[in-house]
Parts: C-alpha cells; structure tokens; sequence
C-alpha cells in the first residue's frame, strides 16, 4: 500500500501521458504516434515499462522526441503499480492514460485539457470512444453497445457535479482510455496494489469522492483496441479477483453507503462469474465457495436465475465431456 506526497505545482506541465507497457511490441508504435500527434503540444510522455525490454526501449527512443522518455521497473510491479510508478514520477498537474494498444484521436487533448484548466472544481475530463479491432477497423455495433452499457449515449455534456454514483456504480467514466484527471486526486490517497486491474475504476473512486466535478465532451476521442492478447483477455481469474477486491472496499466506504444495495448486487454477479469459471476449470471446490458467495450478495431475481441456469448448464457440459 503506497500514498503519493505532494502533487507538483500548475506550472511544471499541464499533462502527464502515461503508457504502461509490458512485452508488447505490435501496437506500441501506433499508440505512440497517435499521443505525438496530438494538437495540444504542452505535455510530456512517459512510457513505463513493466517488463524492462530493451525493444520497447528501442521503440520509445526512435522517436527522438524530447516529450518522451522510458522507465523500466528492475521487477514487475504489475499494471496497477506500474501505472503508479510513472504517476509519482510525473511532472503534470494532470495525468491521462494511453494504454501500449489504444489510439487517441488527435483533439483528445485540446477537448480534454481546457475543462480542467479553466474550472479548479473539475477533477476529471472524460470523452466517449470507439471500439476497434486488432487491425484498427471500427466496430460501430460493439461501440454503440459500449455507449449504452456505460450510459453515456443519453449524458449531458459539460459539467456533472457531484459524481460519485456515475464513477462508482455506473462506471460511465473511462478512466483506463478517455479521460485526463488531476494529478491531486492521489494525495494522501490510499493506492493498494490489490487493485490490480481495476486500478481504472479505483481512480474514478478517487476523483469522485470529495463532491467535485467531472466535465464530460460526448465525442469519441480514442479507440479502444479489441483483441485477444488485450490484458483484460489474458489476466482471466486474476481481472475478476482485483475487480471483487475493489467492489468491497466499495461495499464498506460510508460514502457509498446510499447504493450499498446495487454494489452488493454488482459484487455478487461478480463472484457468480469467477464461480462459473472455476466449475470450466474443474475446480470444484473453489466454485462452490465463490457461488455461495454470490447467492449471499446478490438481491436481483434475474441474476439468481442467471446463475443458477449457467452453474447446471456448466455442470451438464462437465458430465458429458
């Protein structure tokens, strides 16, 4: 568990870029070019390095751009703890997130940075985005769908205050890959590296708790690459343990107490899904004790039915394979 000290004054930089990368060479590149490419030119980046490569180090030092530099962690930290490295390090009073497979838009920060310099209550600026695939084509159905689940199809532009129920339980806010934030939001805040792969929503969290504003642009800003190699893909059991984690911090922070009901009910669902996929992986006992988890904090009839029908379904294919 780590806290940051003190934020660095307005006028070191106005942003921080920062690109956790671990490993991955094939998109790298473009993800750069597109932060370089930005029409807002008064930020440095950095490219923070979870796997200590010398070819994302060579990929990072070919642009001989002087915004840019490389760090490496002698061991990994994972990607929470990575992220954090390179936020501590920072020399912006406001922080963004460019993940090594994503693309921005070139306006995504000129639309971005200007809501936070001009309003010291907005501590979070945040944008809609596109879902691509692994060649970077558009997929207009899955982005539509994404809009709709997070809720920002039908949201105000402008200012959103207070926040805390669209960051925390309706995770409208895509911190991860579309929004710049206050460096300040980590002052003395609590960052444990349990977190894990729900570091995104943990920041939202963050920015949200004391009342302040969000400021939301409805454009679509960035492109959030779809794949099979994508972290959330890869880290299977380990995204749904760092996402359970976080939800019960949720569950027991006073401020949140007015939607206990719906995070205990999200929480379940949770706990449902890692239970199903221990029942795929034979694990039978760990199953059973994450689905008696879920029935315990779970409050909606659809999700027992939806879970009840999927643990048979998956006991079935067990038997007969």
């Amino acid at each position: 568990m780590l806290k940051t000290g003190t934020a660095e004054p307005m006028n070191t930089l106005p942003v921080t870029v920062v690109v956790p990368a671990f490993r991955r060479l094939n998109f790298l590149h473009e993800a750069l070019t597109s932060a370089l490419r930005q029409t807002f030119h008064d930020f440095e980046l950095i490219v923070t390095d979870d796997s200590d490569s010398p070819e994302i180090a060579q990929i990072t030092a070919s642009f001989a751009d002087p915004r840019i530099r490389y760090r490496s962690n002698p061991r990994p930290l994972g990607i929470a703890m990575n992220h954090y490295a390179a936020f501590i390090e920072a020399r912006g009073a406001c922080l963004a997130s460019l993940h090594d497979d994503d693309v921005w838009e070139p306006s995504f920060l000129s639309e971005l940075v200007p809501p936070l310099e001009s309003d010291a209550s907005v501590t979070v600026a945040f944008c809609d985005h596109h879902l691509i695939d692994e060649q970077g084509r558009l997929l207009p159905e899955l982005t539509s769908r994404n809009s709709r689940t997070y809720r920002r199809h039908t949201l105000a532009p402008g200012r959103h205050q207070p926040f805390l129920e669209m960051a925390v339980v309706r995770q409208t806010i895509p911190m991860a890959m579309a929004a710049v934030f206050r460096k300040s939001i980590l002052n003395q805040a609590d960052y444990p590296s349990r977190i894990g792969g729900s570091y995104d929503h943990w920041l939202a969290y963050l920015a949200a708790r004391d009342g302040l504003a969000a400021y939301y642009v409805p454009q679509r800003l960035t492109r959030y690459r779809v794949h099979a190699g994508s972290g959330t893909v890869q880290r299977g059991t380990k995204n749904f343990q760092d996402t359970i984690y976080v939800r019960s911090r949720f569950l027991r922070a006073p401020a949140l107490a007015p939607w206990r009901k719906k995070i205990s009910n999200d929480l379940g669902v949770c706990y449902g899904k890692l239970a199903l996929l221990f029942l795929n992986q034979k694990r039978f006992r760990r199953a059973w004790i994450m689905g008696k988890r879920a029935f315990i904090l779970m409050n909606r009839p659809k999700n027992f039915i939806g879970l009840i029908k999927n643990t048979i379904l998956g006991l079935c294919r067990g038997i007969w394979q």
